[in-house]
């Protein structure tokens, strides 16, 4: 096991697990540099994956790689990274399936937030416990620029969300007992599919870089939604496909 038995248990009633560090130094001053390149490459070229999602703002921005294993080698590797994925097969089976990989970026001072809300609430995987999201920093991630945000304790049921010109949010949310989670470059969490979480605004001069790597148990259903995607998509990335349910 990559977990002991005490962190194992933490995560199921806290929701998440504060990884640490993932990527050396050398790793992720390379990662930060591939992925400001992927946004000028993809600036120039409009059929690369790269959207901006809030396009009716002026004044604030979030700017995603959606696929973004596909986009380089160096995102491939991180999402394949062996010590990560055997702490993903201590949360959700030993058959593991990248659902979704993103590369989110909030520009210094523009950077816009994002609202509570719960992973699964997009992805709608069949499976109670079937995913598991990697939130892995390349900039120094702090309550002014953007850090993660959770609730602990509250990932047991999926919550009402509504939606909104930004995406799917959670109203109401009892915020009394919220916790930011600041973290160095290079550093990485994992929470449950259904931690709420949120990210304020970049309000700083830096860069706010991140890679959210959401898994699934491989032999839960896709949702419907997702399942016409090319395989390169969305791949088995450990166990045996030909034995999934």
């Amino acid at each position: 096991m990559a977990l002991t038995e005490q962190q194992t248990q933490k995560y199921r009633q806290k929701g998440y697990h504060l990884f640490g560090r993932l990527l050396s130094d050398e790793e992720t001053d390379r990662l930060a540099k591939i992925y400001l390149d992927c946004l000028e490459l993809t600036n120039r070229d409009p059929s690369q994956s790269i959207s901006d999602i809030r396009p009716e703002k002026t004044d604030a921005k979030i700017y995603q790689l959606r696929c973004a294993h596909l986009m380089h080698e160096a995102f491939d590797t991180v999402v394949r990274n062996k010590r990560l994925l055997d702490i993903v097969e201590d949360l959700i089976g030993p058959k593991i399936r990248l659902i979704l990989c993103q590369g989110l970026y909030k520009p210094p001072h523009t950077g816009d937030a994002i609202k509570w809300h719960q992973d699964n609430q997009y992805f709608q995987v069949n499976k109670p416990d079937g995913v598991v999201s990697c939130w892995l920093t390349l900039d120094d991630a702090t309550v002014d620029n953007g850090c993660m945000w959770v609730s602990p304790g509250a990932h047991t049921k999926p919550l009402p969300h509504e939606t909104i010109s930004t995406g799917l949010h959670i109203p109401n949310i009892d915020e009394s007992n919220i916790l930011p989670l600041e973290m160095k470059r290079g550093h990485c969490m994992l929470h449950h599919g259904l931690m709420p979480h949120r990210t304020l605004a970049n309000k700083t001069s830096s860069h706010r870089r991140a890679l959210a790597i959401h898994y699934m148990d491989a032999t839960a259903q896709l949702p419907e939604g997702r399942r016409n995607e090319p395989p390169q998509n969305i791949p088995i990335i450990r166990g045996d496909a030909t034995s999934l349910a």
